[in-house]
């Protein structure tokens, strides 16, 4: 079994075609992002991408030291899982792509944006048959859930925003050994 993660942009038209399969609405990506399709024996089996951090999850802030003083530059040492779609079901095949891209994705946004990554989060909108089962697999830890809303940006990312009511969400988060939050890096979305 050949497993490859091929970096892509997020408007190729097979990613595309993927992602908007996923049951989380396509609504595209803010911010830094790294975008992969999941090739296995040279088919094109799934996509799985990382973008910058969501702004305010308290249980997030806490597992990672996030506070007033060091957020706008430790955030993007945190990689947010924005989309993870498997088409195949093969045993053990999701913890193995997940563990891939966590290495590859760390290594490819140190490259990008020149920040070490320190870790990573995801939110999962929990069903019957979504748990985040994938995530306690790669020993992601479960920090709760989210508060249920968030802020809109309907006239774009510079203008004001609004708050909405969401569905809550699971929230898991994975910090990588022996790295600390960035001090240094700010980046241009965070301004």
């Amino acid at each position: 079994m050949t497993l490859e993660l091929i970096k892509c942009k997020r408007t190729d038209s097979v990613y595309q075609e993927i992602r908007n399969r996923h049951y989380i609405p396509n609504k595209g990506t803010h911010g830094q992002q790294m975008h992969y399709k999941i090739s296995l024996d040279n088919n094109i089996v799934g996509i799985i991408s990382g973008a910058s951090s969501v702004w305010a999850v308290k249980a997030r802030d806490e597992f990672f030291g996030l506070n007033k003083d060091n957020k706008r530059k430790g955030l993007p040492s945190i990689i947010n899982n924005t989309v993870f779609r498997l088409e195949v079901h093969i045993p053990n095949l999701a913890t193995k792509v997940l563990a891939m891209w966590r290495r590859r994705c760390a290594k490819d946004w140190l490259e990008r944006y020149n920040v070490i990554p320190h870790g990573f989060e995801t939110f999962v909108i929990e069903t019957d048959y979504r748990k985040g089962t994938l995530y306690k697999a790669d020993n992601w830890i479960y920090l709760g859930q989210t508060a249920g809303s968030t802020k809109a940006h309907p006239k774009g990312m510079g203008q004001k925003s609004e708050r909405i009511k969401t569905v809550p969400k699971l929230i898991f988060a994975k910090k990588i050994p022996k790295t600390i939050l960035s001090t240094e890096y700010e980046s241009s979305w965070n301004k």
